[in-house]
C-alpha cells in the first residue's frame, strides 16, 4: 500500500508540474532507475514537444520528489536516452549519468550530449551538475590523423598507430577521419568512457569503412571530468 501511495505521488506531481504548459506539451517520464529503496529511485522527466522531441528536463530522486533538479536547457531527440547510477569519481557515492540524443547538433558535432550529476558528500544528500571536457576539444588537442599512400597514421599523445588499408576489403579506401558525430558513452568498472569511430571513405558504400576507434577514459580532477587516457583500438580485416 505504501508503495502505491508513493507511485500515486509521482503521478500527481507530474500532472500538476508546469500547469501553464500542459496545453503545449505533455509531461512524461522518459527513463528511470528503479530501486528497492523508495527514496533512491531516479526519474528522468521532460516535456514532450513532438513524437521525437523532448525539452525542459527534470531529474527527480525519490518517489515523492525528495530531490528535484530542473534543467530547462537540456534537449533530447528520437531513440531512448541512457541513464545510469555509478560512482565514477571514486568518492564511494553514486553519481547520475544521463546521455541524450541531440538531433539538432551542427555538422561535425556529437549527436549525443552527456550530463553528469555528482553526488555531493555533505550531511544533506544532494547533486550538482559537473562540467566535462568537450569531446571535440579533447580530440582536437590530442589526436591527429594522416595518410601516406595505403598507410594511415593515428597519433594520440605522441604515440603512433599505423593502419594498412590494403588489409581491408574496401574499394578505393581513402581520406581517414574521426566520426565525432557517432560518439558513444559507457560505464566500465566504475569509469566513464567515450568511444569515437575512425572511418575512411570508400567507393563500395556511402557509409564510411571502420578502421578502428578511439577510446577515451574520463576522470574527475576536483573541478571537471577530463580525459586522462586515450587509446586507439584497431579493427582487423575480419571485423569488416
Amino acid at each position: 500500500m505504501r508503495r502505491q501511495t508513493f507511485n500515486a505521488g509521482i503521478i500527481l506531481w507530474m500532472l500538476f508540474t508546469n500547469v501553464n504548459n500542459t496545453l503545449a506539451s505533455e509531461r512524461i517520464v522518459l527513463s528511470s532507475i528503479p530501486s528497492d529503496i523508495w527514496y533512491q529511485t531516479v526519474y528522468l522527466i521532460a516535456d514532450k514537444k513532438s513524437w521525437m522531441e523532448y525539452e525542459n528536463f527534470t531529474v527527480q530522486i525519490g518517489d515523492m520528489g525528495q530531490y528535484v533538479y530542473n534543467f530547462p536547457d537540456w534537449y533530447h531527440g528520437k531513440y531512448d536516452p541512457y541513464m545510469v547510477k555509478a560512482d565514477i569519481n571514486d568518492d564511494s557515492l553514486d553519481d547520475i549519468i544521463v546521455v541524450l540524443n541531440n538531433d539538432n547538433a551542427a555538422i561535425d558535432q556529437p549527436l549525443k550530449d552527456i550530463h553528469i550529476l555528482n553526488q555531493i558528500p555533505d550531511p544533506n544528500r544532494r547533486y550538482e551538475e559537473a562540467p566535462i571536457k568537450s569531446i571535440s576539444i579533447v580530440l582536437k588537442n590530442k589526436v591527429s590523423i594522416k595518410q601516406f599512400n595505403n598507410l594511415v597514421s593515428v597519433q594520440i599523445d605522441r604515440k603512433n598507430h599505423t593502419i594498412d588499408l590494403s588489409k581491408y576489403s574496401y574499394v578505393n579506401p581513402r581520406t581517414p577521419y574521426i566520426s565525432i558525430e557517432l560518439v558513444d558513452y559507457s560505464i566500465e568498472d566504475g569509469k566513464l568512457y567515450a568511444t569515437v569511430p575512425v572511418l575512411i571513405l570508400r567507393d563500395d558504400s556511402v557509409k564510411g569503412g571502420g578502421i578502428g576507434h578511439i577510446k577515451i577514459r574520463y576522470a574527475w580532477n576536483g573541478k571537471e571530468y577530463i580525459a586522462n587516457q586515450l587509446d586507439f583500438l584497431k579493427f582487423t580485416s575480419e571485423n569488416q
